[in-house]
């Protein structure tokens, strides 16, 4: 096994470890994003805080609200319904509203950048090493040993554009999940808190 890598690394010699090192990066990158998501309250909690606070009893309503006072620093959602409880009669709080989702949305989007970068640079340096095989190629035509060159160019040609491809494959995939969840939590989060702001004078 640990000789089949070291012959394929070597195949792919120079190209190999930066694509490896991309395939690391883009790994951390996909389970740091999944972790914050996980760790955040998402649209789905805030709309049962949301409920609660338009809905509930009295008693509910101010146990919701001594829990937000207590998590209003250290998460960014409830941060926000606690800042239209305290400011529900401030003239321009849609606007700061508005605003503070935006910074959370950004902010949601983690990640997301280091994996968009990776999945472009992968394939690029595997269509670099395959040009590059194809050098190694044309430069031992007629020399000694000339099919034991060939071989290794080819292999390097193959290997390099299999690697690139199949690192950017789950990248571009893993993307694509993280923008539409992160599009759909939008959505969700401007209807939740439009209810909020409609209900503030209630709070």
């Amino acid at each position: 096994m640990l000789n089949t890598i070291h012959q394929f690394f070597t195949a792919c010699h120079p190209f190999g470890y930066p694509l490896l090192a991309c395939s690391v990066i883009l790994v951390t990158a996909i389970l740091y994003r999944w972790y914050i998501r996980m760790r955040n309250i998402g649209s789905k909690g805030t709309k049962s805080i949301i409920t609660i606070l338009t809905t509930g009893n009295v008693t509910q309503k101010l146990q919701q609200l001594e829990w937000l006072n207590k998590v209003q620093h250290t998460q960014m959602l409830p941060g926000i319904i606690h800042y239209i409880v305290s400011h529900k009669h401030d003239a321009d709080l849609p606007a700061v509203i508005e605003s503070k989702l935006r910074c959370y949305i950004e902010k949601s989007r983690i990640g997301m950048s280091t994996i968009s970068i990776i999945t472009n640079i992968a394939p690029m340096l595997g269509i670099l090493g395959t040009a590059w095989g194809l050098v190694d190629i044309f430069g031992v035509f007629g020399t000694p040993g000339a099919q034991e060159g060939i071989a290794m160019g080819i292999s390097k040609a193959l290997y390099t554009t299999i690697f690139g491809l199949a690192i950017a494959v789950p990248g571009i995939m893993a993307q694509t999940c993280f923008e539409r969840a992160t599009e759909r939590e939008a959505a969700e989060l401007n209807e939740q808190f439009t209810c909020l702001l409609s209900h503030r004078n209630e709070l």
